[in-house]
């Protein structure tokens, strides 16, 4: 079965124009976005030019149609190396391209014009272009990080192909196959070209996959990261400055959400309102940075005393309130003397100051009649008592 090689050559160009436009369109959108790309893309323009200049073989001279066209082709290939380089954040010496595509244009030159030889030019293409493909496959396989090696293992397996496929066409540009009669092409080069063909658009595929596999990447680290950012903001959101406790607006909520559990399952909790004794004569007498120092032992202190299931929060200023679930009155004055006495254990060093701490607690239960402001009305209350009762000690109403 014979093939008319301009016949393949035409559709080969429409398909090559196509991919062209598709990497094109490709590009333009993340032109900004990754470098390496244009590249890519000025491949497939000069594969497509040099496409077209040899399908007018018989109409233009042999310096456009042979010389400039394979050049073409030979240097785009060389261009796509760079671009998945500067994709994938590798750098690629230039300059020796630079020389072998000299060497490349002199000896299409003087097979072309000097010494017509169609198939030592088929052999020199080969030759010459088979370690561009390799050096590709190189650098995606073995210098490209993990990440980028699976984006492109596509590219490689497309390049590799492109390699079986010259390196077939050098096999029967050596067995002296008929290649100057192209009105009568033997039937393994057409299949070639119909397999270089199928190629170009398994490349395109892959380039694109490429690109895709990146920013889909980089999407989901990008998800990840807000997704992060909004639980910092979140716990920035319902965390204390100073303390690194639960805020008022946080321990609110918590408290809230434990009242309509009480109320509809009738899960008994109670609240400890603790305030820390004489607070206004340490920061009188010695200055609010050990005001603050003061506020952070103790609410530390009461923090890691407590439960995992019971919840603190600073309610104001020297105030902390205290959710202790599943407790009754009894647990809740055990648990108020164990601060108390945790507290009273502590002496506070700072700088040169050393001072004792205590605190006083004000305890109210939850009753089917309170509402969260009784609530807390009926702990502040109990605090108050304390207070007048001499301080460093638990009031219950």
């Amino acid at each position: 079965m014979n093939f008319d090689l301009f016949t393949v050559i035409q559709i080969y160009m429409f398909v090559n124009y196509t991919c062209t436009l598709i990497l094109g369109l490709a590009w333009y959108r993340i032109k900004d976005k990754y470098s390496g790309i244009f590249f890519v893309f000025l491949d497939f323009i000069f594969q497509s030019v040099g496409l077209t200049l040899a399908s007018l073989q018989f109409l233009i001279s042999p310096i456009y149609s042979v010389i400039l066209a394979n050049t073409l082709m030979y240097v785009g290939a060389i261009l796509l190396l760079l671009g998945v380089g500067k994709f994938m954040n590798i750098k690629i010496q230039n300059v020796p391209y630079i020389f072998t595509s000299i060497l490349f244009i002199c000896l299409y030159s003087f097979f072309t014009i000097i010494s017509p030889d169609t198939r030592i030019r088929l052999i020199v293409f080969t030759v010459m272009i088979s370690p561009v493909f390799i050096h590709t496959i190189y650098i995606i396989l073995y210098k490209a990080d993990r990440k980028h090696r699976k984006f492109a293992v596509n590219v490689a397996i497309a390049h590799t192909l492109l390699l079986l496929i010259h390196g077939s066409r050098a096999y029967i540009g050596l067995n002296n196959f008929s290649l100057l009669d192209y009105s009568n092409l033997h039937q393994s080069e057409s299949l070639l070209i119909t397999s270089s063909l199928l190629l170009m658009i398994y490349l395109t595929f892959s380039i694109t996959q490429m690109i895709h596999m990146k920013l889909l990447f980089q999407l989901d680290r990008s998800n990840d990261y807000t997704k992060n950012l909004l639980v910092k903001t979140q716990h920035l959101a319902n965390t204390d400055s100073l303390t690194k406790i639960y805020n008022r607006g946080k321990i609110e909520d918590i408290l809230k959400e434990e009242i309509n559990i009480y109320k509809t399952y009738g899960r008994l909790f109670s609240v400890l309102m603790v305030d820390i004794d004489h607070f206004k004569r340490f920061n009188d007498e010695y200055g609010h940075d050990f005001g603050d120092q003061v506020i952070i032992e103790v609410s530390r202190l009461l923090q890691q005393s407590l439960r995992a299931t019971d919840s603190i929060g600073r309610w104001g200023g020297e105030e902390f309130l205290i959710i202790l679930k599943d407790s009754n009155l009894q647990v809740a004055q055990s648990v108020g003397q164990k601060l108390i006495n945790i507290i009273g254990d502590k002496t506070l060093e700072y700088d040169e100051i050393k001072e004792n701490l205590t605190i006083s607690i004000g305890c109210s239960v939850m009753k089917e009649d309170y509402t969260m402001s009784t609530l807390i009305k009926s702990a502040d209350t109990s605090l108050y008592k304390a207070k007048q009762n001499g301080r460093n000690r638990i009031e219950i109403l």
